[in-house]
């Protein structure tokens, strides 16, 4: 009896932390960048966003090109490469490479954000 309820408690709290409530947004553009996370096998992409068009800030990328309008996205199901066009949706998570990643980057002020949803053109 007792382990049942562990098991329910546990399995509870599982569902609720997975139904978070993100406010995600349609958007598309391309893949200027990334930056390591927890290694190789998960990134965060900096991507330029074409839509919608105020969100992002100034990118410098590490061949010295200078974007704007560009989020660091978070959550990839698979790799992603330089001037990939993607769409899809994303949220907003400001400081998510600090609480989430061994690697944090401090050289580009620009907002962090997760997949939600995504398709590469």
């Amino acid at each position: 009896m007792k382990y049942r309820f562990i098991t329910l408690v546990v399995l509870t709290i599982g569902l609720l932390v997975s139904c978070a409530d993100h406010d995600d947004f349609d958007f598309t553009g391309t893949v200027v960048d990334y930056e390591m996370c927890n290694g190789i096998s998960e990134m965060g992409y900096a991507i330029a966003l074409s839509s919608p068009d105020n969100i992002g800030g100034n990118y410098v990328t590490r061949e010295n090109e200078e974007y704007s309008n560009v989020v660091v996205v978070y959550g990839s199901d698979r790799m992603l490469k330089s001037k990939a066009q993607v769409s899809g949706r994303i949220y907003l998570s400001p400081n998510y490479s600090q609480t989430e990643c061994s690697y944090h980057y401090t050289d580009n002020d620009v907002p962090e954000a997760v997949f939600t949803k995504l398709k590469v053109h």
